[in-house]
């Protein structure tokens, strides 16, 4: 890496660092490096500076930068050679999800089915009374228990997606049982899965959604709102999907 695009690289991340937000610095790091890369700042084969300039010019903890440039080695974003140093590894074009908002298979399927490694990332299990609006979309009366669950959806263990469903408590018998797919959990427990009805909407990501999914900056998301129907048509859940807009293709086809 030259002299100036070094210079560069340190004065980006040093805005992006200083910018406001909950995010952990060394997710902003994460983000900030990502960004250089798709912004052609940085590209396969530079390397970067090291782990002491890092910090000298960052006002970081050495521990924040190694954290860090961890996670980027993890997700292979970058490589390490002793002697030489830490280099941006070659960049393969990540391929878009293609998601059927007519089949009922769920995320982790989908993943699967197209050759790749899904996760999930558990944000919040909670039993809570369905407001109005939820009662409404559950055919339930207002008040009554049903399951929240927040989670972050990954492939490859990169975020795609926050997902939030609401279920009726006859689908769950054991909440801490759902694994990375709440359908799996459905079919294991033989709960009737029928058909989907499905919206999507296009919405900027706030800040809670950025740091979830690991954005440096603002980005559109597609929101994807379901509900899953049993054979009689009575709804089981209704769900909202936070989408990174770029990182998925949906089909109205199953």
């Amino acid at each position: 890496m030259s002299k100036e695009t070094n210079q560069r690289l340190l004065d980006k991340l040093q805005q992006d660092l200083a910018s406001a937000g909950a995010m952990p610095l060394y997710l902003r790091f994460n983000a900030s490096v990502r960004q250089a890369i798709e912004q052609g700042l940085l590209n396969s084969g530079d390397f970067l500076p090291s782990e002491r300039l890092f910090t000298e010019r960052l006002g970081i903890s050495r521990i924040t930068v190694r954290k860090a440039l961890a996670c980027l080695e993890q997700d292979g974003i970058i490589g390490r050679s002793r002697g030489y140093g830490t280099f941006i590894q070659p960049q393969r074009p990540e391929p878009k999800l293609f998601y059927s908002l007519a089949d009922v298979k769920g995320f982790s399927r989908e993943v699967i089915q197209q050759g790749r490694r899904p996760d999930t990332q558990w944000i919040s299990r909670e039993r809570m009374p369905a407001g109005a609006e939820l009662a409404e979309k559950l055919q339930l009366a207002a008040g009554t228990p049903i399951y929240q669950l927040k989670r972050i959806h990954l492939i490859d263990r990169r975020p795609m997606s926050v997902a939030v469903s609401y279920v009726v408590v006859t689908a769950i018998a054991n909440v801490d049982e759902i694994g990375i797919s709440l359908y799996d959990y459905f079919r294991r427990n033989k709960v009737e899965m029928g058909s989907l009805r499905s919206q999507v909407s296009a919405a900027m990501a706030d800040d809670d959604i950025r740091q979830a999914l690991r954005l440096s900056e603002p980005m559109p998301l597609l929101i994807v709102r379901q509900t899953l129907f049993d054979h009689h048509k009575k709804p089981i859940e209704y769900s909202e999907s936070f989408c990174r807009s770029d990182m998925y293709e949906f089909t109205s086809e199953s």
